[in-house]
């Protein structure tokens, strides 16, 4: 899996170590699961990271209303 500008220390012999199966981006249990938005639509990550900026940005806006 080293298509593109990331390589994975995972990956070996075409095969993520943690998961135990063919690399796949994205999928639960990758180091990129809800890190990062992919351009595969279907992607389990995007979800998850959907859901982890929607979060993120609850956070920043009730930080700044107790600012106000």
């Amino acid at each position: 899996m080293s298509k593109g500008g990331w390589s994975c220390p995972k990956f070996i012999n075409d095969e993520c170590v943690i998961l135990r199966k063919p690399c796949d981006p994205g999928d639960k249990g990758c180091v990129l699961y809800g890190k990062a938005l992919f351009a595969r639509e279907e992607s389990p990550s995007n979800e998850a990271f959907e859901k982890r900026m929607e979060r993120k940005m609850k956070k920043l806006l009730q930080r700044k209303s107790l600012e106000d």
